[in-house]
């Protein structure tokens, strides 16, 4: 065995064939394995292949790999990454959906509190005000992918945080919503989940936050786990509109933050996590975040590509709470002031 491990590190093959083999293999799995094969065994899979790399042909053509794995990833993911979805025309009644009053006494609190008005003082665009809440957001605590409050109320999220906790995407977008509401803007939290969702282990889903826009007559979505919005063409973005706009290309896409524009590393890094779970879109009918959630009206819709099954089960062995699916994006998309 030992003679014939010297011998394979010593063959030019091995020597100079192996890197170039474990470029593509590395990137292959890490651009399309995350999306069908799920990140966890993506990245066993690569980790596998990079101790084999460095074992039989040394540390420095480890390094090359990893160093033009890393540049080919980040040049060319965000176009791979993104899933080419169908949708159909309307087909069937919006569901409505609930959200808080302003004068509701949690947003109220809440508004007072943390005194939101000084977040957005000054700005007038609403989606710059959404830019400025998500970034305000995503100064209160730092990311946490397991701690979980001990409650949902965004009041006691950021209680906790403000006592030194770390909460997941989850507390990041109720919080959002919360804050959202309490200036009187209709917000709901989106569960995006990945193509493989249903047989995953981990990993498959993360939760953002949308905001309608009165000026713009429609939804955008933020992220306030990074503190982000979207925009193309001038145009700002809801969920589904980022999936296809990504999908187009990447670079007609602008990420802002409460900063300004984020650069070219930051957004390619961010649309390389973000794209796989752009495949399912779900949302809870009750989005009125401070009730208990024993509270809330029970259901919710989800927007799942035309030929694609119902997605019923996360993660191998969690119920969703859904009770809708459609493939039409108007359906999904209710304007809030047909809610009841």
């Amino acid at each position: 065995m030992k003679n014939l491990i010297e011998r394979l590190e010593k063959h030019p093959g091995v020597r100079f064939g192996l890197p170039v083999v474990a470029i593509v293999a590395c990137t292959l799995l890490f651009l399309f394995g995350i999306s069908y094969l799920g990140s966890t065994y993506s990245f066993i899979a690569i980790g596998v292949i990079l101790v084999l790399t460095g074992y039989l042909c040394g540390w420095l053509s480890l390094g090359i790999v990893v160093a033009l794995s890393l540049a080919i990833i980040l040049t060319a993911g965000p176009y791979l990454v993104v899933p080419r979805v169908q949708w159909v025309e309307a087909a069937g009644e919006p569901s409505p959906l609930l959200y808080h009053s302003p004068d509701d006494p949690g947003p109220a609190q809440l508004r007072v509190e943390y005194e939101l008005d000084d977040v957005i003082g000054g700005i007038d665009d609403e989606f710059e005000q959404v830019a400025a809440l998500a970034g305000w957001v995503n100064s209160r605590w730092s990311h946490s992918r397991t701690n979980r409050p001990s409650s949902s109320n965004p009041l006691v999220i950021l209680k906790e945080a403000e006592d030194g906790a770390s909460f997941r995407c989850v507390e990041y977008s109720l919080v959002m919503v919360g804050a959202a509401q309490a200036l009187d803007m209709p917000a709901r939290m989106v569960g995006l989940k990945t193509r493989q969702a249903a047989t995953a282990r981990s990993g498959a889903g993360h939760v953002v936050a949308e905001v309608w826009l009165d000026d713009h007559e429609k939804w955008v979505v933020a992220d306030p786990q990074l503190g982000y919005v979207f925009r193309a063409n001038g145009v700002p973005l809801n969920a589904v509109e980022l999936g296809e706009a990504l999908a187009q290309g990447p670079g007609s896409v602008e990420v802002l933050s409460a900063d300004g524009p984020v650069g070219w590393y930051r957004k390619n890094r961010y649309f390389l996590f973000l794209g796989p779970y752009l495949f399912h879109f779900a949302s809870g009918y009750d989005q009125r975040v401070f009730l208990a959630e024993d509270e809330r009206v029970i259901g919710g819709i989800m927007l799942v590509p035309d030929g694609a099954p119902d997605l019923r089960v996360f993660q191998r062995d969690t119920p969703l709470q859904i009770d809708s699916f459609t493939s039409a994006v108007d359906v999904f998309y209710v304007a809030p002031e047909i809610a009841p």
